[in-house]
């Protein structure tokens, strides 16, 4: 599934074929010999050659073709299937999903992305529900990809929305399977480049609660401490980000001592202590100038406090100087030492 999400076409030429139930030794170049995999022996056999004019025959010439990369005569096979033995036909659903993945092949992602849902509406829960889905999934990440919807022949319309909403299904309707995981992995790491870092906090915090043994957990718990820094737009505004950041760097530490360290979490830690102690020290420094000195007193003691071996914190005891407030701050210093024995 990863491949998918660096080169969906590669990946999917892969898929085609494992969805069809042939691999890439049963499309030779030449057609000397054909081998079929054999389930109930888990060996290969001689391949019997396709009776055009059959359902059968007919829908592996179409297999073929795709194989062969020759997607137009694949599309026209399968059109043309699907014209003569219907949609009751007893092979109609691989019919149907063929027609997806050819349509995948050709890049018409938004008409397979149609088909596939009408084919969802019959067939969820199932087999072939499964395998549609797949293909929705792939779908999906070429959405989010940045790709455009054809108009009229021309790629105009964004298709994020789509490959979102086809993410949302995916987890809704496969809830505790892979399909699912990858799909709430897939929308936080879009949110998470997007620079939507809320959307992707609560996605990253979503695939740790419902899949706690993925193997994403470890990557997703790092994101989501990485969203919630991210979200904080500064010492100007309300810290909430920030104060969430801390925390789950803070569960991220001990969950993940060794590793975290040598990420460099202990560091990003000190810094956000460091931006608190900053954001602190500057309401005081707002009070200070409005004239307003017991709050700016005040807010100067909590840095000091709270934050002791910070930049700010020195700055802080400076202005008490300045204000002669300082000998309660030590005094309270002196007095705590003294009980802790510190």
């Amino acid at each position: 599934m990863m491949s998918a999400m660096r080169s969906p076409h590669r990946w999917f030429a892969a898929v085609v074929l494992i969805l069809a139930g042939v691999s890439a030794a049963d499309q030779p170049k030449t057609r000397t010999r054909q081998l079929d995999y054999d389930p109930e022996t888990g060996g290969f056999v001689e391949a019997v050659p396709p009776v055009k004019g059959t359902p059968v025959g007919d829908l592996q010439l179409a297999r073929q073709a795709l194989g062969r990369q020759d997607h137009r005569r694949a599309s026209r096979r399968v059109k043309s299937w699907l014209k003569a033995y219907g949609l009751d036909h007893e092979l109609s659903p691989e019919a149907r999903l063929l027609r997806a993945e050819v349509q995948i092949a050709r890049r018409d992602y938004y008409k397979a992305h149609k088909h596939l849902q009408e084919f969802l509406g019959e067939f969820t829960g199932t087999e072939f529900g499964l395998r549609a889905a797949a293909m929705e999934f792939v779908i999906a990440e070429v959405f989010l990809s940045g790709t455009k919807r054809k108009f009229l022949g021309m790629r105009l319309l964004k298709t994020a929305d789509t490959g979102i909403e086809i993410l949302d299904q995916l987890s809704s309707d496969y809830p505790d399977t892979t399909l699912a995981e990858m799909a709430i992995k897939t929308k936080a790491d879009y949110y998470f480049r997007q620079g939507d870092f809320a959307l992707a906090e609560l996605e990253y915090s979503r695939l740790v609660q419902e899949f706690p043994r993925s193997r994403y957990v470890r990557p997703a718990a790092r994101k989501s401490a990485d969203a919630s820094l991210a979200s904080f737009p500064g010492i100007e505004f309300d810290d909430a980000a920030l104060i969430e950041a801390e925390e789950r760097f803070t569960r991220y530490l001990a969950q993940y001592g060794v590793a975290a360290r040598q990420e460099g979490v202990g560091q990003i830690l000190q810094q956000i202590r460091a931006t608190r102690a900053e954001k602190e020290y500057s309401i005081g420094r707002y009070y200070q100038k409005t004239k307003h000195l017991d709050a700016a007193v005040f807010y100067y003691r909590s840095t000091c406090r709270n934050w002791p071996d910070t930049t700010a914190a020195i700055q802080a005891r400076r202005r008490l100087a300045e204000l002669g407030a300082l000998d309660e701050l030590e005094a309270e210093q002196t007095s705590y030492e003294a009980e802790t024995g510190s």
